[in-house]
């Protein structure tokens, strides 16, 4: 390679290089210049673990971590909250101080976002892992005392977030399981209702004194059986007497009827008549029972089944209602663990505090970045033209493009016409360089602003460092 002959084609260009690198450099200064400053205040906060052992005592409020703080990020960014800040903490005074355009509620809400970071550094941890949980809170303004109240403002309602969102996870669940236990008493004083009700109409065909009955029965049906064979003998003696009192009727001189005396055989015949009849009205009690019994015995294994229904419908309600007792205690301990914000919880470890020094810009790294994009920026214009102009400039060109080897070489010769050419062309282009200027600068001051209370502005959004 002949850096030579490249070094001596760049110094024919110099001039275009150096107009390149000086413009950005000249911009990149002004840029510089012209940022306001960004100052960011950044608050530290860690999600601490439960202070009681689940094993003891455990928390109804079972958000995994990395949730929650998900959950209070998007509500943090949500627009109502956002335009509360803004308009709380004035963020946007100054712009109106300053004469600029209001923002709209769209454009605030946008910027706020913009301006707010909330990161955290485990994603998606496991609860209990060993890891903690960290989440930072940053926000970026143009004071540092406007940064510092913002982040402190959000750090606050995350925390009342936290608080909120915990108590009232604990407290719904208290009074679910309040209602569910009030629900199942409902529901066990109905069912044992009903079971009273059957067995008050089939009171004497439960089945829990099936065994007695039929005892009853066979008792009765024993007794029956012996009250028949009274009756068949009283019956015989009966009529044994009344043939008696026959034969001895006919064979009297019908002194004693006449006479009209009671005799023995008279006083047994009644006193056989008033036995009979006692047997009788046993006998017709006994069969009654026996025959109530028996109809009763039959409907028992129907009763049965709707009884063991009606029972195990109580039974399964009385399970659930012991666990809804249960779950009821538990959710009172964790609601206590909750006010007493002795469960999970998210704590400050850093306050936001006003930053010294504006984080952004970086003033010095710009100017040495556009520096640099000049230069690269020139060498690439010379490289362009020299590449666009596809004139021969060497012998070694003659040789590369046309295969002919010079016999001598003359160096080319500027003629007094040429150099007036290009002095004129040179002087054309500053005097149109200098009339763009001049008319942006005639616009700005006509259309936009007039350019002394332009610089003026500049001037007050500069640090006092860049002023002196």
């Amino acid at each position: 390679m002949d850096i030579r002959f490249y070094f001596s084609r760049f110094l024919r260009r110099a001039h275009w290089f150096l107009l390149v690198v000086l413009l950005c450099s000249a911009a990149g200064v002004i840029v510089a210049r012209v940022l306001p400053p960004v100052f960011v205040a950044k608050a530290l906060l860690v999600v601490e673990s439960e202070q009681i052992p689940d094993a003891m005592a455990q928390s109804t409020v079972q958000t995994q971590a990395s949730e929650q703080l998900q959950i209070i990020q998007q509500r943090m960014l949500a627009r109502e909250n956002l335009l509360d800040i803004a308009n709380r903490l004035r963020v946007y005074d100054g712009r109106q101080a300053a004469g600029q355009e209001a923002l709209t509620a769209g454009q605030i809400v946008a910027d706020m976002r913009g301006r707010i970071a909330i990161n955290t550094t485990q994603q998606g941890g496991q609860r209990g892992a060993v890891q903690a949980t960290l989440v930072s809170v940053s926000f970026d303004a143009e004071t540092a005392q406007m940064a510092a109240a913002v982040a402190n403002e959000l750090v606050t309602r995350i925390l009342q977030e936290d608080v909120s969102m915990r108590t009232v996870v604990a407290r719904q669940t208290l009074e679910f399981f309040q209602q569910e236990v009030e629900r199942l008493e409902q529901v066990l004083a109905d069912r044992s209702a009903a079971i009273l009700a059957f067995k008050e109409q089939n009171l004497s065909a439960l089945p829990e004194s099936l065994e007695f009955r039929r005892q009853e029965l066979a008792r009765i049906e024993v007794r029956l059986a012996d009250l028949e064979r009274q009756r068949t003998v009283l019956f015989e003696q009966i009529d044994r007497l009344t043939r008696l009192r026959g034969g001895a009727s006919a064979s009297s001189d019908g002194g004693d009827a006449g006479s009209g005396r009671v005799t023995t055989r008279d006083i047994r015949s009644e006193d056989l008549n008033s036995q009979l009849s006692l047997v009788d009205d046993e006998l017709s009690k006994l069969q009654a029972q026996a025959a109530e019994l028996t109809t009763t015995i039959s409907k028992t294994p129907g009763n049965a089944i709707l009884l063991e229904a009606l029972e195990r419908d109580y039974a399964s309600a009385r399970a659930q209602y012991d666990q809804a007792v249960v779950n009821r205690a538990k959710a009172e301990t964790g609601e206590t663990i909750e006010a007493l914000s002795k469960g999970q919880r998210i704590t400050v470890i850093d306050q936001a505090v006003a930053p010294d020094q504006p984080e952004k810009p970086n003033r010095p790294k710009l100017v040495v970045a556009s520096v640099g994009a000049g230069i690269a920026a020139g060498l690439g214009l010379v490289a362009v033209l020299e590449f666009l102009w596809g004139a021969i400039r060497r012998p070694a060109d003659l040789v590369t493009g046309l295969g002919i080897a010079p016999i001598a070489v003359l160096p080319y010769v500027t003629t007094i016409q040429e150099k007036r050419r290009n002095r004129a062309i040179v002087f054309l282009l500053i005097v149109a360089f200098v009339g763009v200027v001049g008319l942006a600068l005639w616009l700005v001051h006509t259309q936009v602003m007039p350019l002394d209370l332009l610089v003026d502005k500049l001037k007050a959004r500069l640090p006092l460092w860049m002023n002196l």
